[in-house]
């Protein structure tokens, strides 16, 4: 069966350099089995369904975000039940990539650069979503541009740092990954460890045994890294003060926040905030 090729200069207009749209997929045959001659990023806003990919179908859901190739043919199937899938997706020219590969990225063989058979996928946090959905909203009012382009493709790769700095090996065991996706309220935070293990249903020098195996650092580093990727968030899509995020962390002492917060990403909570909101 010849898989048809889509063209990035099929979905441009004049001066345009890459191709963003919201889109609704209702059912399979709102969108051809393809491959293209560009590069494709995508995330998943809303609704559920099936991504076929490259003679794999796998499930796709609010936060999902994948990084398609070139050669990566692929197309959704909705249920036949439900509202569809929602998704923003943005085509770009390979070009780009050689750029960004050779810029920010030289020694990855990860993202886009994967000579995997799988796409690079990985689940982004509800708060990052709405993030990169507003940004995408506000580049949709902005000229198709080079500068338009990089600006969000950064935006992306800066928020996806982020959230695999705290990716979770595929032998942990789903309690303690669920602890880890609930852990981020104030109320738990101001527990410290006392509300993780909560969360884990199980003995405090257990989870802390577990969680050095599989990640290889203690309870309380663990717990520290998810309080600061919480405050990395706050800092960027929130104008709240830097003592108050402080607080909701579980940090009563702003010193000790600060030296938390810049040991994880090197530089101080205020330009972190400054650097990054530049961004928006």
């Amino acid at each position: 069966m010849d898989i048809p090729v889509f063209e990035l200069s099929g979905f441009l207009h004049p001066g345009e350099t890459f191709h963003m749209a919201r889109v609704n997929i209702i059912s399979r045959q709102d969108l051809s089995f393809h491959t293209h001659d560009y590069a494709e990023l995508l995330w998943i806003e809303k609704g559920a369904g099936y991504h076929l990919v490259n003679g794999e179908r796998q499930r796709i859901g609010p936060g999902d975000l994948i990084m398609i190739r070139p050669q990566d043919a692929h197309t959704y199937a909705a249920p036949t039940k439900g509202g569809g899938i929602t998704l923003i997706n943005i085509a770009f020219p390979v070009e780009t990539l050689h750029h960004f590969h050779k810029r920010y990225f030289p020694d990855c063989t990860h993202y886009f650069w994967s000579s995997g058979p799988m796409p690079y996928r990985i689940q982004l946090p509800a708060e990052i979503l709405h993030q990169l959905s507003a940004h995408a909203e506000e580049a949709m009012g902005h000229p198709r541009s080079n500068i338009e382009l990089d600006s969000l493709l950064l935006s992306v790769f800066r928020q996806i740092t982020l959230c695999e700095t705290l990716s979770t090996p595929a032998d942990t065991p789903v309690w303690l990954v669920h602890a880890i996706q609930e852990y981020t309220t104030s109320d738990l935070f101001c527990r410290g460890c006392a509300g993780f293990v909560a969360l884990c249903g199980r003995n405090g020098d257990y989870v802390n045994r577990t969680v050095r195996l599989h990640f290889g650092k203690s309870l309380t580093e663990l717990i520290n890294e998810l309080k600061m990727r919480y405050a990395a968030t706050q800092l960027i899509i929130t104008n709240m003060p830097i003592k108050e995020i402080s607080s909701n962390c579980g940090f009563p002492n702003l010193g000790h926040f600060y030296k938390t917060f810049k040991s994880l990403y090197n530089q101080t909570p205020k330009k972190y905030r400054r650097l990054n909101q530049r961004m928006f």
